[in-house]
């Protein structure tokens, strides 16, 4: 079916047209696999997919570490590097977990669709997490997911903590995966270019204020409210130098820059004192060595998009 169609669109288009000798064969044939044999279906597609829209919204969702999202034009595709920030975030709110024998409250700054912190859910089920966004669009799509994997979690449209509510305490981990960069700065400029992410909702792509403008208002945000949370932002490419300036000139005592893989940059930071939780002596155990008892989260599903 899918050689049928490309002969199509080459007779419609011309064997000459950039877009189509472009083409990734593998995404042609995720294509072809979600279009469940349906050429018309493939064919529109095809074409969509030729003017340079993400897959994801195409087809209507996508994996991210062996879990099914929906996902469209409303809410930013997870970019699969941010696994990294994810697997940082659950091994230490494992570690939290031991320290303070309670369930961990972590607030998802940026929840956009919901993957980071469904993934987080369904890898440490003990972890409450609070979503927050500025879209309420995006907030619908994450509350159709969470419903879809049973998982609770709260959302609040809010920008940044504006709206976090006076009766949940602080929460003890931060985690996002906000806009970072510019046009020059992008993981994967063939397989994701610049229009890859213009494609996007526009507050979830390029940030406002220069290319570390969102990371300065979360960490100054932080600060106002005096919390004592552990914050870990993804930073992309973005180069260790810019990071550090960035948390020297928020004001961070105690900040620590993490290449988990090269050419990707984890910030990991508070903005006062270390937490009464964890020793600042503590170290890092395995994320999967949680053994104790712990309380069990608050099963209602409260969604506030």
């Amino acid at each position: 079916m899918l050689a049928r169609v490309l002969t199509s669109l080459r007779t419609e288009l011309g064997p000459a047209d950039p877009a189509l000798l472009a083409l990734d064969p593998a995404d042609a044939l995720a294509l072809a696999l979600a279009a469940d044999a349906d050429a018309l279906r493939l064919k529109r597609w095809l074409k969509r997919r030729l003017s340079g829209e993400p897959i994801a919204h195409i087809t209507g969702r996508f994996t991210f570490r062996g879990l099914t999202f929906a996902v469209d034009k409303r809410a930013y595709v997870t970019d699969p590097e941010v696994t990294h920030l994810v697997s940082a975030v659950i091994a230490r709110a494992t570690d939290l977990a031991h320290v303070a024998k309670r369930a961990p409250l972590l607030a998802d700054l940026g929840v956009g669709c919901g993957s980071l912190a469904l993934a987080i859910r369904h890898a440490l089920p003990v972890a409450r997490i609070v979503g927050l966004d500025l879209d309420p669009d995006a907030l619908a799509v994450a509350a159709r997911n969470a419903a879809a994997h049973r998982l609770p979690m709260r959302l609040i449209e809010s920008d940044l903590f504006d709206s976090w509510p006076s009766s949940i305490r602080a929460p003890d981990l931060i985690y996002g995966d906000p806009p970072w960069g510019d046009a020059s700065t992008l993981y994967d400029e063939t397989g994701r270019p610049a229009c890859h992410y213009h494609a996007m909702p526009p507050v979830s792509a390029f940030p406002l204020g220069g290319r570390t403008g969102v990371h300065r208002q979360i960490l100054l945000a932080v600060a106002r409210r005096g919390w004592q949370s552990e914050i870990w932002l993804n930073c992309g490419v973005l180069p260790h130098a810019a990071l550090a300036a960035l948390a020297q000139s928020a004001g961070a005592t105690d900040f620590e820059i993490i290449s988990p893989i090269p050419a990707l940059s984890l910030l990991r930071c508070r903005m006062i004192g270390p937490s009464a939780l964890v020793p600042k002596t503590h170290s890092r155990n395995d994320a999967q060595s949680l053994k104790m008892i712990l309380p069990q989260p608050d099963s209602r599903r409260e969604f506030e998009p």
